[in-house]
């Protein structure tokens, strides 16, 4: 039976290593989910038509899909796409618990860069007896009946990634066939969120932060702050405020010259420029 060390602890990883063999219907909605996403990399709703895929061919209900950097580093996830998931519990979760969640925590880092994926039961068991992730075990998942959840690391081999939450309630837990599927589907959609991510990049020589990437992408799309507001579950006021900054970044007067600047200066420019 494999396991990896981290420190003193032997972590067993059977069931990260697991491989199980796939019905062909298994494969068909893997190639599903594949086909929603594969056109969508240049529209700035792109993770929410994963999250869609992910609902409508896999069956999951709630989702989440955040950004943030690679997990050699401290993992503090950012921007967040979700499906099914209450925007309230959301903005607890990241008000008092993400610093405390086990999924940040240097167990969970090391399993995803070995294995791609983390999974709460093991992650749990691990961090007995450690304070910091003792509330989040304790009082977070049992207040909001959160029985298990896989996080996906997407390798994108740029100084973001994307980190993809599949969260079960209700008692409810994931066996290998979730585990197969996730890890099948993870280098395509790591690939796809990379060119995803290339689309967004701002032309040569403007430094955005990636919310301010966003928003910039959607007004460079036509979109008006009510539905980007909508979509990105903030506020009309926060859009704004977002917009005031990305004009006065880039030097323009108007969502207009934003557009213009941004449709012809994007060609070329260096995807490390997301910050």
């Amino acid at each position: 039976m494999a396991s990896l060390r981290v420190g003193n602890v032997a972590l067993d990883a059977c069931l990260l290593e697991a491989i199980v063999e796939l019905e062909a219907a298994d494969y068909r909605r893997t190639l599903a989910v594949i086909n929603d996403c594969v056109g969508a990399t240049e529209s700035p709703s792109f993770r929410s038509v994963v999250l869609d895929a992910f609902s409508a061919h896999l069956g999951y209900e709630h989702l989440t899909f955040s950004l943030g950097r690679h997990p050699s580093l401290q993992l503090e996830l950012s921007e967040p796409r979700t499906r099914g998931i209450l925007p309230e519990l959301m903005a607890r979760y990241l008000d008092r618990y993400a610093g405390r969640d086990v999924f940040a925590h240097k167990f969970a880092r090391q399993l995803m860069q070995e294995y791609g994926q983390a999974v709460l039961p093991q992650l749990a068991e691990m961090a007995l007896g450690n304070d910091r992730c003792g509330e989040f075990l304790e009082d977070f998942l049992p207040q909001n009946d959160i029985s298990d959840k896989i996080l996906v690391w997407l390798d994108t081999s740029l100084p973001v990634h994307g980190y993809i939450g599949v969260v079960a309630t209700g008692g409810r837990t994931f066996d290998h066939r979730d585990h197969e599927l996730l890890r099948g589907l993870r280098p395509t959609l790591s690939y796809l969120l990379r060119s995803h991510l290339e689309h967004q990049v701002a032309p040569a020589g403007i430094v955005l932060s990636i919310r301010e990437h966003e928003i910039a992408r959607y007004v460079a799309d036509g979109w008006p702050n009510r539905l980007i507001a909508r979509e990105l579950g903030i506020s009309e006021w926060t859009v704004k405020r977002h917009i005031t900054h990305v004009l006065a970044k880039c030097g323009v007067r108007s969502r207009t010259e934003l557009a213009i600047m941004w449709q012809s200066g994007r060609r070329g420019t260096d995807a490390a420029e997301l910050l």
